[in-house]
């Protein structure tokens, strides 16, 4: 496989999901953005079998950020999107669902 086709193929797959766990520990609020996007997040003590509870940020856009609004402090969540790095760990959901 020459070197474009590579870059072609890691362009085109999809990015890779997780699903997680945890209760809210700091409410959901709404960020500004510059692309005038609704943007929401919310921090969750997220839960593991292989390591203690850490904090982790969710975050939602458009229709997920209203239903990320709708949780408050306190919650458990279920969560399903793809993991990012913004000077923490982060989640950017593609599906809530509250336990």
């Amino acid at each position: 496989m020459n070197p474009s086709n590579q870059q072609q193929a890691e362009k085109t797959s999809s990015p890779i999901t997780t699903t997680l766990s945890g209760v809210i520990t700091k409410s959901p609020s709404r960020i500004k953005g510059t692309t005038g996007r609704p943007m929401v997040k919310a921090t969750i003590l997220a839960e593991s079998d292989k390591r203690s509870s850490y904090p982790l940020t969710v975050v939602g856009f458009d229709i997920m950020a209203l239903e990320l609004m709708a949780h408050l402090r306190g919650e458990r969540l279920t969560v399903t999107g793809r993991m990012e790095w913004n000077g923490g760990y982060s989640i950017v959901a593609d599906q809530i669902v509250s336990v």
